[in-house]
């Protein structure tokens, strides 16, 4: 699930985090999320598989992928920003089915 405490330690907007099946108890013998869970849960998978696929579109260039050793914060910035720049090139001719 992820570190929880990270929205209360630092000042982050909102984090949309998947609902988790709650254990078995005494109380609650049969743990099973609702129906509207499940699909909120499903909808918040398909938003993360469109991060995720674009993470890794941006990851082709290898200077991105790989361990990156420079101490300049704007250079970091700016190999990122080539990277997406170039996904989405990609992306744009793929579109057109120039590719």
């Amino acid at each position: 699930m992820g570190y929880l405490g990270l929205v209360a330690d630092y000042d982050l907007p909102p984090v949309s985090l998947p609902h988790r099946k709650p254990r078995r108890s005494k109380k609650c013998p049969v743990a099973a999320l609702t129906d509207a869970q499940r699909a909120a849960n499903g909808a918040h998978a398909r938003r993360r598989v469109k991060v995720e696929h674009a993470i890794s579109g941006a990851k082709r260039l290898g200077c991105v992928a790989q361990t990156y050793r420079n101490k300049s914060n704007s250079f970091n910035d700016r190999i990122m920003a080539i990277a997406c720049g170039i996904w989405n090139w990609h992306l744009t001719q793929k579109k057109t089915n120039l590719i």
